[in-house]
């Protein structure tokens, strides 16, 4: 999953369609991915795309790890805000406000930001991790295991290996600098 953050004044302009908000989601989504690939093509306005992170294989696992729900439908996302828009949540990018969860962004206003800033501020990660390690291995989110081998030998998941708490924190301060910067957040898994 790629996050990345937005000027929030940048955000809102391009938002703004004489046809309402789908239509705006839509001219958003074509200004951010600049490629002409519909009908209506309109990439009016302009995006300046702050900073980006990446979750790598990492966002399922985390998903789980703040809603304590599987993903089990590619069209609907499990959780509530502002648990669920870390990684799953927020305005699909498009005219109808539907889509796979995967290839198709997905919006965060900065009210939506600082809300999922705050949660996050709000969670101890080691406690959450260590309490949340069982119930990961049995769901087992996409990726969780095979992450090298153990001093023991065995065969070693995100959690032993480290991989949840990085990729936790890295989500965690981009968060951060996109609330405090009133920006807004477009995510998207694939």
């Amino acid at each position: 999953m790629s996050l990345s953050r937005y000027d929030g004044g940048e955000v809102a302009a391009v938002l703004d369609h004489p046809h309402g908000l789908r239509a705006g989601l839509r001219r958003l989504w074509d200004v951010w991915d600049d490629l002409p690939l519909g009908p209506g093509y309109d990439p009016s306005g302009s995006l300046r795309k702050l900073e980006e992170v990446d979750t790598h294989r990492a966002w399922d696992a985390l998903h789980v790890l703040l809603t304590g729900h599987p993903d089990e439908d590619e069209e609907a996302v499990s959780g509530d805000p502002p648990a669920c828009d870390v990684v799953m949540g927020g305005l699909v990018m498009n005219e109808t406000g539907e889509g796979s969860l995967f290839h198709v962004p997905r919006l965060l206003r900065p009210h939506q930001v600082r809300a999922v800033d705050g949660f996050l501020r709000a969670l101890d990660r080691d406690t959450l991790i260590r309490e949340s390690h069982a119930y990961l291995k049995e769901i087992r989110p996409y990726s969780f295991e095979g992450w090298g081998r153990l001093a023991s030998g065995e065969a070693g998941d995100m959690v032993e290996h480290g991989v949840l708490a990085n990729v936790f924190d890295t989500v965690r301060d981009f968060y951060a600098r996109a609330a405090a910067g009133g920006n807004a957040v477009i995510k998207e898994i694939g």
